[in-house]
């Protein structure tokens, strides 16, 4: 059974890779006929049934795909305003584009999903509560996200969740109607954001209010950028919202209290053993602690054990750990096929599983102190080794003062603090919910020096393929101590630990255009140095651009070049300097950032500036002196860069004005390829400025369905008849540009990474308006 289970998994993660969705007939046939064999075959029943769970499951996910994507905006409605009726489902959650929620869908034209995600900008979030009934006007776009090298797929977050548009609602239109009557989910919904705004009145704007409320209904909106930075580089994520180990205490608390009153009460105890009321009332326990969570993948996997695990011994059969921790799996993938593709599902069994694998050597010893406490020991040892390969492959990073951290954390934060705050919430006095939050201020202060940067490994991202001998090697290390030559099992660690990124020869250069959405960042990196021009907005950017860094290796920056103080230009910088080291920032001063937050060393960009790097020609070609006066745009600072085997031109976002200034400057202009000035604006790209940089491709860094509509389509017939590819960020992806000693090639995420959710291989080339000059993306 564990083999079959493990085999249905592995064939639901086998159809999650796939880049377009199969025929799913011939699946359904394979399984039916090793069934078949299973019972005829003994001798090969193992590898038949296992074959038969591996068909069974990617024919179930495809199936369940199909039905998904179905459900999804047709593009045809994309950016059309559209009247919908529905109501709001869970917590509102704060953002800085307004408030997000979910609207589940009543009445609507034909074609709009029946789950939304929607932003609102005008209101604030308590004006809108779970199971209020709108009439809205919205504008809506398909599921979409950024990809990007070390990042997340937004998108298959969205199909996992049920979410077939986002979108945002109007001004104009909204009523609040009457005549709905809520489901139980939004009764259960309403609760979690009463409980939540009792807890934000009793704390007030104290520091670690937006905690306890994670700890309580799960909901993390609260919890500020820099506590998420200590959290991470503590490895205590995992402590700071509702997780499985609260799950389990919550249900051994409630459940030991149970059966200590139920044996109080010779009545009960004859109708019903004290030992099974206890297990009914921790696995009821922990359901209504995860609906309280949401229902998340780590409530989800404790729930579901500690449920197969009541009913075994409610049934009198004694089953191996191995077995529930299997039945939890097979049920979780069951439910959403689509947990494969969350980190949280990996990390919460996988770090479990090897908890597990820890103990079973340790079962049959005496319980004394000193085997309880060398017991504890592994634990700890396991969970932190279970999912070392796992946090390099996905993150890059490593919390090396994990297990201290964890060991003060787990106690204070899940045994007094997590109880306090549920008691709390329902406490009026407030009392104990500022003593919990006392107990976990304290806390985080005594872990504060565990969370500098030296105590947090980063590396470039390792290739797949180390996780195969990463996770024998975590076998091998966790066996029992008396197993000779276990140790030399870390020697399979070493690929992962010691990652080669493709190395950049001298005289050649690398450019990686992140897709950050309506913005701008570009890392070019030469043998020995490393340039990023601009940092992208403060959202995407934010996040993109560090991950994106660490997963290409790069631990610090020579130069950050921010060519104007616009939003989409720097919103990011002020994360990317709290991340890694960065000697000097060329071009503007945000006004956002504090001077103390700033490099040593800053430069203004003025034309006629270039230096070499490694045989590789970088020079600053705008603004000049003329430009002092004019708009941020204007004084955009304008970096050709040029090597052997081509060059790159990165002129922000500089107008038409500019441009013909450039052209009357420099009659070496030409470029292979260009970033559209101002993300494909018609404000610029003039004929004279494409026929003076004649570039092979004219990339658009933009973001999916913008509002100014960038690259404007006659822009794009522009660069199209003056014989140039265009490429769009919103399709590509982030798009690497490989200038080597002969000669460049462009490759796009996308291509690299197909999935059945995103436009095929043929839709994007045809959607980046790629022509015969330059081959679809490599």
């Amino acid at each position: 059974m564990r083999l079959a289970v493990l085999a249905y998994v592995a064939g639901v993660l086998c159809l999650q890779w796939q880049a377009q969705l199969p025929v799913l007939w011939p699946w359904l046939m394979l399984t039916v006929a090793c069934a078949l064999l299973a019972r005829q075959w003994r001798p090969g029943r193992v590898a038949l049934v296992c074959l038969c769970a591996f068909c069974l499951g990617f024919a179930y996910a495809g199936w369940r795909a199909e039905g998904r994507l179905a459900e999804w905006l047709p593009a045809a409605l994309e950016g059309e305003v559209l009247t919908v009726q529905g109501s709001v489902l869970g917590l509102p959650q704060p953002s800085r584009y307004g408030p997000r929620f979910r609207l589940q869908v009543t009445e609507a034209p034909p074609g709009v999903p029946p789950l939304l995600l929607l932003n609102e900008y005008s209101r604030p979030a308590s004006a809108w509560q779970p199971g209020q009934h709108w009439q809205l006007q919205l504008r809506l776009k398909r599921p979409h996200g950024s990809l990007n090298p070390g990042g997340s797929d937004y998108a298959a977050w969205l199909l996992g969740e049920g979410i077939g548009a986002t979108g945002s609602v109007q001004k104009r239109g909204r009523q609040l109607l009457d005549d709905f009557q809520p489901s139980p989910s939004h009764f259960l919904h309403a609760l979690r954001a009463r409980l939540a705004a009792h807890i934000q009145t009793s704390l007030g704007e104290r520091s670690y209010t937006g905690v306890m409320v994670a700890l309580v209904v799960g909901e993390q909106g609260g919890i500020s950028q820099a506590q998420w930075q200590l959290f991470r580089a503590t490895g205590i994520t995992h402590l700071v919202s509702i997780s499985g180990l609260h799950v389990t205490l919550l249900a051994g608390l409630f459940g030991g209290l149970v059966g200590a009153l139920w044996r109080r009460s010779s009545r009960l105890t004859l109708r019903y053993p004290a030992r099974h009321a206890a297990l009914l009332a921790g696995v009821l326990a922990a359901l209504a602690y995860s609906l309280l969570a949401g229902f998340s993948v780590p409530t989800q996997r404790t729930l579901f054990m500690l449920g197969t695990a009541a009913l075994a011994l409610l049934s009198g059969r004694h089953l191996a750990v191995s077995t529930i921790w299997c039945a939890a799996l097979a049920v979780v993938i069951v439910l959403d096929p689509w947990a494969v593709l969350s980190a949280g599902f990996w990390l919460s069994f996988l770090t479990v599983g090897a908890m597990l694998w820890a103990l079973s050597g340790h079962q049959g010893r005496r319980l004394d102190w000193r085997n309880r406490l060398r017991q504890w020991g592994n634990v700890q040892w396991a969970a932190t080794l279970g999912s070392l390969p796992l946090l390099l492959v996905l993150f890059q990073q490593l919390p090396l003062s994990s297990p201290v951290a964890n060991a003060l954390a787990i106690p204070t934060i899940s045994a007094v603090v997590t109880p306090l705050a549920l008691l709390g919430s329902v406490d009026p006095s407030g009392q104990l919910l500022l003593l919990g939050h006392g107990v976990l201020a304290a806390t985080l202060w005594l872990m504060a020096p565990l969370g500098q940067p030296a105590a947090l490994w980063s590396q470039a991202q390792p290739p797949a393929w180390t996780l195969l001998p990463a996770a024998l090697a975590v076998a091998l290390l966790l066996l029992p101590r008396g197993v000779p030559g276990r140790w030399l099992a870390a020697l399979l660690l070493l690929p992962l630990l010691l990652p080669r990124p493709t190395p950049v020869a001298a005289g050649t250069f690398r450019a990686t255009v992140f897709d950050v959405g309506q913005g701008l960042a570009v890392l070019v990196q030469t043998q020995q140095h490393a340039l990023l021009f601009d940092a992208g907005p403060e959202g995407s950017g934010g996040r993109v651009v560090p991950a994106g860094l660490r997963a290409l290796g790069v631990r610090a920056l020579d130069v950050l070049m921010l060519s104007h103080d616009d939003g989409d230009h720097t919103g990011g910088a002020a994360a990317l300097l709290t991340e890694l080291p960065v000697h000097t920032l060329h071009g503007a001063l945000p006004r956002s950032l504090l001077h103390s937050a700033l490099p040593a060393r800053q430069l203004p960009c003025q034309a006629g500036q270039h230096w070499v790097w490694d045989g590789v020609v970088f020079a600053l070609l705008h603004p000049t002196q003329a430009a002092d006066g004019e708009d941020d745009n204007a004084r955009s600072c304008v970096l050709r860069i040029a090597g052997p085997g081509g060059s790159l031109l990165i002129p922000g976002d500089i107008g038409r004005r500019e441009e013909a200034d450039l052209v009357a400057a420099h009659s070496a202009l030409d470029s292979d390829v260009l970033l559209m000035p101002h993300h494909g604006s018609h404000s610029a790209s003039s004929p004279g400025f494409i026929a003076a940089v004649s570039p092979q491709l004219a990339l658009a860094s933009n973001g999916y369905q913008n509002r100014f509509r960038h690259p404007r389509p006659e822009v794009v017939a522009r660069y199209q008849a003056a014989g140039s590819a265009v490429w769009r960020s919103d399709v590509a992806g982030a798009v690497t540009l490989r200038f080597d000693a002969q000669a460049w090639s462009a490759h796009s995420q996308a291509a690299r990474q197909p999935r059945y959710w995103r436009p095929s291989p043929r839709d994007q080339a045809s959607l980046m308006v790629a022509n015969t000059r330059l081959p679809t993306p490599k």
